[in-house]
């Protein structure tokens, strides 16, 4: 095992951190000091489904705990080219599928009716709170407007309230196209906090015990029941700094406790302070540099990153670098989530992070246009042999991941989503009779049934284009075969159909869910039938649905 080697700059960016070994607990802006009731009322929010356009996107469905703070679903965009299977594509997040001011579903041009994705890899949420500046290109800055007055509402230290509103507005992630904060704060005055979520985590379900609304939440946060946006961003930013990753087996070892890192992890330890110089931009005890740069990994042109920010033609293809902690609970690495490009790392532990560890080791990306200067190959004139690599790799996989955030115990727990329940409520009892093509009209249906949803919505599409649509609805009694009463329920008039022609047909019905306790438990039987002259009969249908509310 040969000695380290501390580089000069690497010298002075340790002595400069010396002080500070450990990692302290993020600093709070001022104008928004961390209280328990701010910090419980942003927890709920941020898993809050309701908070989203469609009811099935939270905060915290793109940010868990289980993939280090990141999405541990796989998604993808077709990047820069549009075409799925090319080389630029993205692997991003799952958003809400795309729809007009209305929220009635709409095709959108690259992903039609289905779930938008995201055009970079969702970053951890844990170390958001030590960043000047948050997304990969730092657009959401230290400096805090308040989208209520317009007005500069922190002054410094406010980005992770500047970053926490913009996904709830997002056409892509969880809003529809003209959504305002009107929109948001009226829905949630008359939401039932946490209504789509189950298996609360012990002190959310104290906090909405016995019926408690979200105006009181709020007035229990800031003193009066006023919602708004402000507050909002004030709480979810509140909670986001109580989740510090501190009890890392490198912190440990940092105070003390000298078995806390395996002799592999030690020697890992070593290698990534010295001869890897992994820590000129990972700087412990952060794990990152707070600051941009371009590692190769995509033509900057595909995605300009730090320069649609600043302007700069010199900061084309930079992105920020992210924290290590946790990131070996991460199954995708970098803005695009490519892992470094089509490359095979087996022989550094392969998985996503061998070929991460491959990538540096052969000195980045292939598109060198305006590369990072320091990034040198792991594996140049000095490379590190393969039981040194695998050593990194123990000592940034193992011991860097905080063992609460990897179970997910407090303050890294969370509830339930509705998003991920087996039992939502929906049954699909099948049947549905072909039109004009061959197409049979599909039942669309995303949104939980839970009584007290303003924006309950349903919709039908591979249906005939530039038809009408009827949704017939009827009361399910006993019988558990789809049956339609006489007193079977039409909307009326019907819908009239965007699209044209066979299959191209789409439309959205909606409607409030009545807030009663008497409605909750009952299921509904629900068909689409849409006038199509190219159908057996005078309508083709789709298949039944039933939901059972609750």
């Amino acid at each position: 095992m040969r000695a380290p080697y501390l580089s000069p700059l690497c010298v002075i960016a340790l002595l400069a951190g010396a002080a500070e070994a450990q990692l302290q607990a993020p600093t709070t802006p001022a104008e928004n000091p961390i209280t328990e009731e701010k910090r419980i009322l942003g927890k709920i929010l941020f898993w809050e489904e309701q908070l989203s356009s469609s009811n099935n996107v939270a905060c915290g469905t793109c940010h868990r705990a289980e993939a280090g703070g990141g999405d541990p679903r796989g998604a993808l965009n077709p990047g820069f080219n549009g075409i799925y299977g090319g080389p630029d594509d993205v692997f991003g997040s799952l958003g809400v599928r795309y729809s007009g001011p209305a929220n009635d579903f709409q095709p959108e041009p690259t992903f039609g009716l289905n779930p938008q994705v995201t055009a970079r890899t969702s970053p951890s949420v844990f170390t958001a709170a030590y960043h000047q500046e948050l997304f990969w290109d730092g657009r959401a800055s230290s400096t805090f407007i308040s989208p209520d007055t317009g007005a500069v509402a922190i002054a410094t230290g406010g980005s992770l309230e500047s970053q926490s509103l913009g996904p709830i507005l997002s056409v892509v992630e969880m809003g529809h196209e003209g959504r305002t904060w009107t929109d948001v704060t009226q829905k949630l005055k008359h939401a039932r906090p946490l209504a789509l979520a189950t298996d609360l985590p012990r002190d959310m379900a104290a906090a909405v015990a016995g019926g408690v609304t979200y105006p009181e939440l709020f007035t229990a946060a800031f003193g009066d029941a006023e919602i708004r946006a402000e507050r909002i961003a004030f709480a979810l930013a509140t909670y986001q700094r109580t989740l510090t990753p501190d009890q890392t087996p490198w912190d440990l070892y940092e105070q003390g406790q000298s078995s806390a890192l395996t002799p592999e992890q030690t020697n890992g330890l070593n290698l990534f302070l010295g001869e890897a110089k992994c820590s000129l931009c990972h700087t412990p005890p952060l794990f990152s540099d707070d600051d941009f740069h371009n590692l190769g990994n995509r033509p900057y042109f595909e995605d300009i990153g730090r320069r649609s920010v600043t302007g700069f033609f010199s900061d084309r293809g930079k992105f920020k670098t992210p924290s290590l902690r946790n990131a070996g609970l991460r199954s995708r690495y970098f803005h695009n989530g490519q892992n470094g490009g089509p490359l095979l790392g087996p022989e550094f532990g392969g998985g996503p992070l061998g070929n991460v560890l491959l990538f540096y080791f052969l000195g980045g990306g292939d598109f060198d246009e305006n590369l990072d200067s320091g990034l040198d190959p792991l594996g140049g004139p000095n490379a590190l042999t393969q039981a040194e690599m695998m050593d990194l790799r123990a000592f940034i996989e193992e011991g860097l991941t905080d063992p609460r955030v990897a179970a997910g115990q407090f303050p890294f727990d969370r509830p339930t989503l509705y998003s991920e329940r087996t039992d939502d409520g929906i049954q699909r009892l099948g049947g549905g009779t072909p039109g004009s093509g061959g197409f049979t009209p599909e039942f669309f249906i995303e949104v939980a049934p839970a009584v007290g949803n303003d924006e309950f919505r349903v919709g039908v599409f591979d249906a005939l284009g530039g038809g009408t649509a009827y949704l017939r609805m009827s009361l399910v009694g006993a019988a558990s075969t789809p049956s339609f009463s006489p007193a079977a329920r039409w909307i009326y008039p019907g819908l009239s159909l965007g699209g044209l022609g066979a299959g191209a047909g789409y439309g959205t019905w909606q409607a409030p869910l009545r807030s009663s306790i008497h409605m909750i438990g009952r299921r509904v039987d629900l068909q689409w039938f849409v006038s199509d002259a190219g159908a057996n009969g005078p309508f083709a249908t789709s298949e039944t649905v039933r939901v059972t509310l609750f």
